[in-house]
């Protein structure tokens, strides 16, 4: 998160430096504010449907998520896996799992 800061407002310096336009510099500046606001909202789940968490059972993955409403999914498929990070399909939705 505090990298995250670091580089958002470098970002801030940087435009309002460098740039030569006023109406630009506030452009991108709101550009870049509202990116952090979304970055915020998924990187720390702060969005109401977002996964906290799953479990399988009978082969079907069922997850709960920030208002406490249960889903299951019967058909759920790995779409990536690597070393750090397993991606599951779950129809529209994905899944990310950083390990």
């Amino acid at each position: 998160m505090r990298i995250s800061i670091l580089v958002h407002l470098f970002a801030l310096i940087v435009i309002w430096l460098y740039s030569f336009n006023n109406y630009a510099s506030l452009a991108l500046s709101a550009a870049l504010i509202m990116h952090f606001y979304w970055l915020n909202l998924n990187i720390l789940l702060k969005k109401s449907n977002t996964i906290l968490s799953f479990s399988l059972k009978d082969k079907t993955l069922i997850t709960t998520d920030k208002l406490g409403r249960n889903r299951q999914y019967p058909c759920v498929y790995c779409a990536y896996q690597s070393q750090f990070l397993v991606i599951i399909s779950l129809g529209k939705r994905s899944l990310v799992i950083f390990i």
